[in-house]
């Protein structure tokens, strides 16, 4: 059991989703199909749909953060990981998710048979709206078809996560649907003008229920904004603020902390290693996102920072799966590290790829 424990891989970071775009009420689908146009807004790879034409220009960005002034150019999802939009009478199409995703679903029989393939024991499956409005529901039914393989973290609709009605959907998550932890991204609230901010005090009601219920939060901290430097920073210095006011709450933050579009900008600022230096913060790590050749030797710099300044005991290795097979294959994600990475130990190894997520959920000695 031991020697299992040693080398079992628990990616801290994967995803399971029905077909994007597909949601029981109409506004919900507006809505995933408005996050993902979203999303794209500062993405630079376009092809027009006459003649398959490479357009490098920023077509979807537009002169605002507010998501109700982004333009309606009939942005719609196809297959093969596409979507596509009009704009100016010309009809373009972008890669939203890898073409493998031929219809816009990663199921869960999928998922698993990736982990298979690269030797991943259980998946930690991290939500955002973009995937729809169900996802602790499509979660609880994965969670009782394979037992073992995946770890859910509970949705919620985060402007609105101190109201009775998000505290009782958290509640249900954990206690009846199987999830095991809080994903919270700071995206939504910052499109919603009326919302607080992450450590505002309204948001004492939701940590209560998470310190009761015993659960690790995993915080996303990029709002995409056009300031995306400072509007990350400032997400960056609220959630070390409410580190400070929640020692006892165990925090993740998710994507290696600074978003890829900005990382080789700002790299790793004072303010985001003040944060990830709590005793109870740990960090996803996340490699393949932000540099561009296996086996990512500025990543391998990176991460013997992040070993020296912080701790191995604090990392969890994810592979963004299946959203990471743009970068690399799934195998490649792991390997940089149980191949690579020369300055750990085969055990230091093994906490960063399982060893840490086994400790975090509670999983250590299980056989």
């Amino acid at each position: 059991m031991a020697k299992r424990a040693a080398n079992r891989i628990i990616d801290a970071h994967s995803h399971i989703f029905p077909r994007l775009g597909t949601a029981p009420r109409v506004e919900d689908k507006r809505r995933v199909l408005k996050l993902w146009q979203y999303h794209l807004r500062d993405a630079t790879r376009f092809w027009r749909k006459s003649d398959h034409v490479l357009i490098e220009q920023r077509l979807l960005d537009f002169p605002s953060d507010d998501i109700e002034e982004m333009p309606d150019l009939g942005f719609r999802l196809g297959r093969y990981g596409q979507a596509e939009f009009s704009l100016d009478g010309v009809d373009y199409y972008a890669q939203v998710v890898p073409p493998g995703l031929e219809d816009l679903a990663a199921a869960p029989e999928r998922v698993v048979a990736e982990m298979n393939g690269a030797g991943v024991e259980t998946a930690v499956l991290q939500s955002d709206h973009a995937y729809g409005p169900t996802l602790n529901e499509y979660y609880a039914d994965a969670l009782r078809r394979f037992p073992g393989r995946f770890i859910a973290l509970a949705q919620i609709e985060e402007p609105e996560a101190y109201r009775p009605r998000q505290l009782a959907r958290l509640e249900a998550a954990v206690l009846q649907q199987g999830c095991q932890g809080l994903y919270f991204t700071v995206e939504v609230l910052e499109q919603d003008k009326r919302a607080p901010r992450l450590d505002d005090a309204v948001f004492e009601p939701l940590w209560d229920l998470v310190r009761r219920l015993h659960v690790p939060v995993f915080f996303y901290l990029d709002a995409r904004k056009r300031d995306r430097v400072g509007s990350f920073m400032r997400c960056a210095a609220e959630a070390d603020h409410w580190a400070q006011k929640h020692p006892d709450i165990v925090a993740v933050i998710t994507h290696g902390a600074v978003p890829a579009a900005i990382i080789h900008q700002i790299g790793m600022p004072p303010e985001v290693w003040s944060l990830l230096k709590h005793a109870n913060t740990y960090l996803e790590v996340l490699m393949p996102a932000k540099f561009p050749e296996y086996p990512y030797p500025q990543g391998q710099e990176l991460l013997k920072r992040l070993c020296d300044g912080l701790g191995v005991e604090k990392l969890l290795w994810g592979s963004d799966m299946p959203f990471g097979a743009e970068w690399c294959t799934y195998r490649q994600a792991i390997d940089y590290i149980r191949l690579h990475c020369n300055f750990l130990s085969e055990c230091e190894k093994g906490l960063i790829l399982g060893g840490n997520a086994a400790r975090l959920f509670g999983l250590d000695g299980q056989g």
